[in-house]
């Protein structure tokens, strides 16, 4: 099943309906079972990301991704920290999120949060 994320609320996605403005999109197998994965729609100019919340922080899409051994891309920790602190009110859960990452974050990781 898919949910479009608005307004700190998940809703089903009908079929056929166009998102055209929902930046969140979450997986499960069905009603009744746990979230797969979340599918985060970036903002981009050309080859750069921007963040949506912030336009002067931005960086080349290839830098805002790393990927498993396997080869499967995700968005690099600093990143989506970023997206879970910029809101107008930080969540508690967001903020525990941030204190358990902060310490397994490579020196490099942790120079990334820099423009924040």
């Amino acid at each position: 099943m898919l949910y479009k994320a608005e307004n700190g609320k998940l809703n089903p996605w009908e079929d056929g309906e166009f998102l055209e403005s929902i930046n969140d999109v979450w997986v499960s197998k069905n009603a009744n079972s746990p979230w797969s994965f979340q599918i985060m729609f970036i903002d981009s100019v050309n080859d750069n990301w921007v963040y949506r919340r912030e336009k002067s922080i931005k960086q080349p899409k290839s830098s805002i991704y790393i990927r498993t051994s396997e080869g499967i891309p995700y968005l690099k920790p600093e990143i989506q920290l970023l997206y879970k602190a910029g809101s107008s009110k930080v969540r508690e859960k967001d903020f525990k999120d941030f204190q358990t990452m902060l310490p397994l974050l490579s020196p490099e990781e942790k120079n990334g949060l820099n423009f924040l």
